[in-house]
């Protein structure tokens, strides 16, 4: 079993200078950068570099690194993610079942995804946090790993989630529908250091919340059993009348569905 660790950048030499290290202690195959157009371009060795001559986003950042990784296995982290010195002996074994997908790691304070839908929409939250592997409905797009050949049958990332947030929710909800599983290992440990530091300095609090909310959105549109539909519109336009302001990130997931 092969494996491939891809890693997007956006203005993160500091990062990658202090996480490098660690990533290249895992022994992967091969290690993949996808500098996004960073105004100080990355520099680094002994490392597969991808440079973007304009900025994509995230979501195309990732599908550029999983097309040019070779691995069976591709290991997505984050450039402020730093990962245990034993990430991948607790977590390549789970591949051996052929229904995994992806298995997501645990992050400092975070577990599992723990999902429900209520009212028409998927509410979620952190599983409870202890020392069992848990079915998880999510793997974090910071920090998880991928079977590639579920990864491509799936179409990886899809660019409308672009600048960011919800694509890892997209393709796990995806793969579930299809039968996949994805699972929490509190032994496949990672240490994120400035978890949304890249946007906070790039977009306004206002600015993330609509792109937060449009793709949360989205992620219904696309993924949602037909059997929700009547639920989830009532409650839609309740959540528009109680808080008119939901209309803005409401027309801008429909006009990223057309």
């Amino acid at each position: 079993m092969t494996t491939s660790v891809v890693i997007p950048a956006f203005n993160g030499q500091k990062f990658l200078d202090a996480n490098l290290p660690s990533v290249q202690a895992l022994g992967a195959d091969e290690i993949i950068i996808v500098d996004d157009a960073s105004t100080q371009p990355v520099r680094l060795v002994g490392v597969k570099l991808i440079r973007h001559p304009k900025n994509l986003g995230f979501p195309s950042s990732v599908n550029d690194g999983f097309s040019a990784a070779s691995g069976d296995i591709v290991i997505l982290l984050n450039q402020d993610v730093k990962p245990d010195k034993d990430l991948l002996k607790y977590t390549l074994p789970h591949f051996k079942d052929p229904k995994v997908f992806a298995v997501t790691f645990n992050e400092q304070g975070r577990s599992w995804a723990d999902a429900k839908i209520k009212n028409g929409f998927l509410e979620f939250s952190n599983g409870k946090l202890d020392d069992k592997i848990h079915s998880s409905f999510w793997a974090s797009g910071g920090s998880a790993a991928f079977r590639k050949s579920y990864w491509d049958a799936l179409g990886g990332f899809d660019p409308k989630f672009s600048p960011g947030y919800y694509e890892d929710l997209d393709i796990s909800w995806r793969a579930r529908n299809r039968g996949y599983e994805i699972i929490w290992d509190p032994k496949a440990k990672v240490t994120h250091a400035a978890p949304e530091s890249t946007f906070n300095a790039t977009y306004s609090k206002k600015s993330l919340q609509l792109i937060k909310d449009r793709n949360y959105l989205l992620c219904h549109w696309k993924n949602l059993d037909s059997k929700y539909y009547p639920s989830h519109i009532s409650h839609l336009i309740s959540r528009i009348f109680h808080h008119p302001g939901y209309l803005i990130p409401t027309l801008m997931a429909l006009g990223r569905m057309l």
